[in-house]
């Protein structure tokens, strides 16, 4: 039997509402959109910077079943990272079922669901809806999400699996009918998070509903032909452990990371690893993956991705410490900065040369060997670096060769 949602008696979902009178906080707008005749709402942060040119990744992220926007805002809140790194964040509303509780359908609406709310065309509409106003970089859509919010990104992996490059459920399941369905989707990465003490979510599944976490990555390993397992153990301050499985291609590239938290709960996981925390590691997974032509397009761990920052400041731009000339790449998005394979590279032994090399030849980067400035060029007819400009400081200034370059 569906569990019915009361569209007519309500254009707008009890939870909803809740988020309109709520302060949603600094820098955030609550946006409307209609969606199969209901209204339904979002939370959306645009860092500085977003209405230019440049294309910009989405992060959407999905709150617990009960829960608001709002609520996903204070347990995960992303808007550093946003300024940071410069991509659209949006936290959508779910709606109330009859018999209360605001949720998420991760499956397609079908004659005896669970639910009749389309969030996956929903979700569809938000992106489509974002893409009028912002420039988004269609390549680098990503979930988060907590509990039935993590549901939720299974859910768009598995059945929007060309929308979505990666995705970071926390304290969530997939459904288990997924696991019988591998071709015909496209690889997304996945990076999830499970405490072993969670009665909610077990980590091991509940038969017949919900499969479990390592089955989850199982399945998602195998549609990214990632067959190299490893595993290792990491120490928390709070002494729990955290067993963390990577499952990775034969190049070494990892498409699905499963972090299980011994003795952990149903939660938000309060994590260090590696001086991150989990908002920081999930990010860290996600930025590294893009959807190209239906394919997943993994940057490796000897490589450092660089996108486009919100601004073109020392606070905003990517800090790289310990790069290694010898070894390191920088790993540059070509359609993020809008130049080809060909983009041309000069070095200069401070901000002085750098500057005179751009004025006898235009080129696309150009690095300050005194500082360890790396600058982007987009000056047009313009002089100097236009609106670009820093794009990474490389901390001890290192040596910069075009070879430490690769464009995708």
């Amino acid at each position: 039997m569906f569990l019915q949602l009361n569209h007519h008696l309500r254009s707008q979902s009890d939870a909803a509402k809740k988020v309109v009178k709520s302060s949603v906080g600094k820098g955030l707008v609550q946006k409307q959109i209609i969606h199969n005749k209901v209204n339904r709402s979002y939370l959306l942060y645009a860092p500085s910077g977003a209405s230019g040119k440049k294309k910009l990744p989405i992060v959407l992220n999905f709150h617990g079943f009960g829960a608001t926007a709002v609520d996903q805002l204070h347990l995960s809140d992303w808007r550093s990272l946003s300024d940071r790194h410069g991509f659209i964040l949006v936290y959508p509303q779910g709606l109330e079922l009859e018999k209360g509780g605001s949720h998420w359908n991760p499956n397609p609406v079908s004659e005896g669901g669970k639910s009749t709310s389309d969030d996956l065309g929903f979700v569809k509409k938000i992106v489509k809806q974002l893409s009028k106003r912002f420039a988004v970089d269609a390549a680098r859509i990503y979930a988060v999400g907590y509990s039935n919010g993590a549901g939720m990104a299974f859910g768009l992996a598995q059945h929007a699996s060309e929308l979505v490059a990666a995705i970071a459920p926390v304290s969530g399941l997939m459904n288990d009918k997924n696991l019988s369905t591998v071709s015909g989707i496209s690889p997304v990465g996945l990076i999830s998070f499970n405490g072993t003490a969670d009665w909610l979510r077990p980590v091991g599944g509940i038969q017949g509903y919900l499969a479990s976490a390592e089955d989850a990555s199982r399945h998602w390993a195998q549609i990214n032909d990632s067959s190299r397992v490893n595993s290792k153990w990491l120490q928390q301050d709070s002494k729990k452990i955290i067993k963390r499985t990577t499952f990775s291609r034969d190049d070494g590239t990892a498409t699905v990371q499963q972090h299980i938290i011994y003795g952990a709960g149903h939660d938000w996981f309060d994590l260090k690893v590696g001086g991150k925390n989990i908002n920081q590691l999930a990010w860290r997974f996600l930025s590294r993956l893009r959807k190209k032509n239906r394919s997943l397009v993994s940057v490796r761990s000897d490589s450092i991705g660089l996108h486009p920052p919100s601004q073109f400041k020392p606070d905003f731009v990517d800090k790289i410490i310990n790069f290694r000339s010898s070894r390191d790449v920088l790993v540059i998005d070509s359609d993020g900065f809008g130049v080809d394979n060909l983009a041309t590279f000069a070095t200069g032994r401070n901000l002085k040369v750098v500057k005179k090399q751009l004025a006898k030849q235009d080129f696309n980067f150009l690095y300050d060997q005194s500082r360890g400035g790396l600058y982007f060029n987009e000056n047009g007819s313009d002089d100097g670096f236009g609106d670009g400009g820093m794009i990474a400081i490389l901390k001890g200034a290192p040596s910069l060769m075009a070879a430490n370059l690769r464009f995708i």
